[in-house]
């Protein structure tokens, strides 16, 4: 987006702004930068002046002093909508996303028809992973340029990633419809459908990403990842396999092969597999767990005690693992230890109870509809 440049009043001219117009007319920013600080010494108190000084200094991706030099023309006049705007820009090429919000709020209240203040508010809330309160800026923008394909698609994964999966579904269709070949949008198409319960059509559109790009990154991790899900482990464990190949970095695979592994009693392949996924990524607590299942099979209870506990510390409010905790305490005659997780497994799962009563509650008070 371009820089605003201010208006300098008459009384505050001379000689030296139209020279600096000239400069920055012709893309000499830093020349301009030179006459603008000139004229800043004698008119100090010049809103416009500090503002076109921090547009030399903005085109020259010199962010931080031009932030500074907007801030001194705000300082001096609230009431410029555009230094408003170029102030939230300055800080969103900076990635500072919470000032930027501020900055692109004032300007959107005292210029309320500007479409690029509500755009980059959008923009703003996503970059900071706050997509609930980025999705209603993205939609209206959205609406103000509807043939903006990466516009379309920051508001799809917005929905998506807060959950309001029609929204995603509808922007992912907008997307395919455009470009039936965007690989990425049949995979966050995928997840959108998934994440409504609808896993068998969520197949379908990995599969057709996959006739798109089949080494794509992290398809074949989905596609087995849904089929894991349905307990489809034979065609499950072929996707995981080529995701192997495909990314072998990729810690996550290694992770749902050995779980696969281990669900078949094979704890001699799953073992590896699941030590493979923790060196490649240290804060998988279903890998943990899994080890711990492995070592209190062999009867290394230290060991599994051990995994256990690195399950529980990743993640506490899993019960299962403080339930096998609470046994193998039990084992080696810790048994203050053992009560204590005993206890704990109980109220997680009663929790678990407590929550489901309340959903189905709450269903069922809302009664018939009409």
């Amino acid at each position: 987006m371009a820089w605003l440049w201010a208006f300098v009043p008459l009384h505050a001219q001379d000689d030296t702004v139209s020279q600096a117009l000239g400069l920055m007319r012709a893309g000499k920013f830093h020349d301009a930068e030179i006459a603008w600080r000139q004229l800043e010494a004698r008119h100090p108190d010049n809103a416009e002046i500090h503002s076109n000084l921090a547009v030399s200094l903005a085109q020259q991706q010199q962010f931080a002093p031009a932030v500074a030099e907007y801030r001194k023309s705000l300082a001096l006049n609230p009431r410029q909508p555009e230094v408003a705007f170029n102030l939230g820009l300055a800080e969103f090429k900076q990635g500072h996303f919470d000032q930027a919000i501020s900055a692109f709020k004032t300007a959107a209240r005292l210029k309320p028809e500007d479409a690029r203040s509500k755009l980059l508010l959008g923009m703003s809330y996503y970059g900071l992973r706050q997509y609930g309160q980025a999705t209603p800026y993205l939609q209206q923008a959205s609406r103000n340029d509807p043939s903006n394909l990466e516009l379309h698609k920051a508001l799809a994964q917005s929905c998506l990633w807060s959950h309001q999966y029609d929204c995603a579904l509808s922007e992912f269709k907008e997307i395919l419809s455009t470009n039936p070949d965007a690989v990425q949008a049949h995979m966050l198409l995928a997840e959108a459908l998934d994440g409504m319960g609808k896993t068998e059509e969520a197949i379908k559109e990995l599969d057709a990403a996959a006739a798109l790009s089949p080494n794509e990154p992290m398809l074949h991790f989905e596609l087995g990842y849904l089929y894991f899900k349905t307990r489809d482990y034979d065609k499950a464990l072929p996707e995981l396999q080529q995701e192997v190949k495909n990314n072998p970095g990729y810690a996550q695979a290694y992770l749902y092969l050995g779980d696969i592994a281990l669900n078949a009693n094979d704890n001699a392949t799953a073992e590896p597999l699941i030590t493979k996924a923790i060196q490649l990524q240290k804060d998988l607590r279903l890998a943990y767990f899994d080890l711990g299942r492995i070592y209190a099979d062999q009867n290394k209870d230290q060991q599994a005690i051990a995994a256990f506990e690195q399950a529980v510390k990743l993640d506490p409010k899993q019960p299962d693992a403080h339930y096998r905790l609470a046994r193998l305490y039990s084992q080696v005659g810790q048994k203050q230890k053992a009560a204590v997780e005993l206890a704990r497994t109980k109220e997680l799962h009663q929790k678990e109870d407590d929550s489901l009563i309340q959903k189905v509650s709450g269903a069922s008070s809302a009664g018939p509809q009409q």
